[in-house]
């Protein structure tokens, strides 16, 4: 339950407190559903990517739902409860370590994303699917944190 001065009691409390600022919101929904409805990157990396950054920044509402556009692309439970382990998993691709290496430095400091993991990513993905992965990252981590800090 937030500590807004609202009625965010709901199921989507994180609706409830976004929709104060209502253009904002409407700018964010539109956003959303051109990350995941767009073709440009696999819902799968989105997917790794947006629960990795929940689990680092601590938004447990995030880890506890999935994205049904990764979970029909075949994201699977087991992958998922693995997702802590991905360096050394087998279940993750040189891909998706390159997104999860980046993912991870950009929540972190994005001082730290280092020339090899830009070559790294440049060696899995097109300069397209790069900039999309990178808006999506910067979307997932804005509101993983705007729930963490309004506790919705």
């Amino acid at each position: 339950m937030t500590w807004l001065a609202v009625d965010a009691t709901s199921e989507d409390a994180f609706s409830a407190v976004f929709s104060l600022t209502p253009a904002v919101h409407q700018r964010y929904c539109d956003l959303e559903r051109e990350i995941w409805d767009g073709d440009r990157v696999s819902p799968v990396l989105l997917e790794l990517c947006r629960l990795r950054i929940a689990h680092l920044v601590g938004d447990a509402g995030a880890l506890e739902r999935h994205t049904p556009q990764a979970t029909a692309a075949g994201l699977d439970s087991a992958k998922v409860a693995e997702l802590a382990q991905w360096p050394t998993s087998p279940r993750f691709d040189a891909a998706e370590r390159a997104c999860l290496s980046f993912a991870e430095s950009y929540v972190i400091d994005a001082h730290s994303v280092t020339d090899e993991q830009c070559a790294d990513l440049n060696r899995h993905l097109s300069a397209e699917e790069l900039a999309a992965l990178t808006t999506a990252i910067a979307v997932f981590d804005a509101m993983s944190r705007f729930r963490v800090a309004l506790d919705v």
